[in-house]
């Protein structure tokens, strides 16, 4: 399954794909990245500002749960939670 349709999680993945450089994480949405090595430390970081770029959303590194960007799938859903978030507040 993939997802090009010009929505938040397109752009979220699209995101993750230029910062890993890895194609497979639209391909596969279940990827374990950090299991895979798809993600580290200094990638996340890297997402974090280009998602506070892309969406104006602020992510801490001191909040941060590496469970809540296990997968693409997670790394989507958590991106649209926060983006929900701050529509509410």
């Amino acid at each position: 399954m993939t997802v090009d349709d010009g929505s938040t999680s397109a752009r979220v993945l699209d995101i993750l794909r230029e910062v890993t450089g890895n194609d497979d994480v639209r391909a596969d949405l279940d990827l374990p990245l950090y299991a895979e090595g798809v993600l580290d430390s200094l990638a996340t970081v890297s997402l974090m500002a280009a998602f506070e770029e892309a969406f104006g959303i602020r992510i801490s590194p001191a909040a941060f749960d590496r469970e809540a960007w296990a997968t693409p799938r997670a790394l989507v859903a958590d991106v649209e939670r926060r983006l929900a978030r701050r529509r509410t507040a």
